[in-house]
């Protein structure tokens, strides 16, 4: 059974409207998310958007694959600046983030050409695809904005793009490590709340010794 397991590298091409997977030596393979599935990036039903990825994945034979994906221009919210940043860039990097639409956000930024490259998009609409294609044996290697590459990189086969991956890695948008800023808040404050908790039976120990310290000396000068 063993021998007839193949794996494949793929490149998945994620748009507005579906993926389209690219393999070497295959012509692509497009699989369309209707709106009751997914809807302005948001996943409206998970349930059926692994329902959908499920029979696509079963109808090509397409288990065991190693995925990179390339979000392209309409999945994601860009901003560009020109180094040095001033004071109201700054700003205005801060309030890019926070107008993004999404309870989650996937944000990542770079510098390139004396410009500061920012991208984001919806972290749970990644997270969810990965999910669906994990259970059908299919591994999300890196997760990259198209804008990472050059302009003809659509002409570019699975193979050649592959080839990308070690010098890219860096921008890999699915690292362990790349926690949304939102969630970093959340993580920070939960793990400050546990902190003052751990230490509060402390404090009170301390609290009452020295208030036994203080009745003891006073005990002490009163009978003196």
């Amino acid at each position: 059974m063993t021998d007839l397991i193949k794996k494949q590298n793929g490149v998945l091409w994620l748009d507005k409207t579906g993926l389209s997977l690219y393999l070497e030596n295959k012509a692509f393979l497009r699989l369309n998310c209707p709106p009751e599935i997914i809807n302005d990036l948001e996943i409206v039903d998970k349930l059926k958007l692994q329902n959908l990825i499920h029979s696509f994945v079963n109808q090509n034979n397409l288990s065991f694959l190693s995925l990179i994906v390339i979000i392209t221009a309409e999945v994601l919210f860009e901003k560009d600046w020109n180094l040095p940043q001033t004071d109201t860039q700054l700003k205005e990097e801060e309030d890019f983030f926070d107008s993004i639409p999404f309870e989650n956000v996937l944000e990542h930024s770079w510098i390139k050409d004396n410009k500061k490259k920012l991208i984001a998009t919806n972290q749970d609409l990644i997270t969810a695809l990965r999910d669906c294609f994990e259970k059908e044996n299919c591994n999300f290697m890196a997760v990259f904005p198209y804008s990472l590459f050059g302009a003809g990189v659509r002409d570019e086969s699975a193979k050649e793009i592959w080839k990308k991956l070690d010098s890219f890695k860096h921008n890999n948008l699915i690292e362990e490590d790349k926690v949304p800023n939102k969630e970093k808040s959340l993580i920070n404050s939960q793990i400050n709340r546990n902190e003052n908790r751990s230490l509060l039976p402390i404090l009170i120990a301390v609290f009452v010794i020295l208030i036994g310290v203080l009745v003891f000396f006073l005990i002490k000068n009163s009978l003196n």
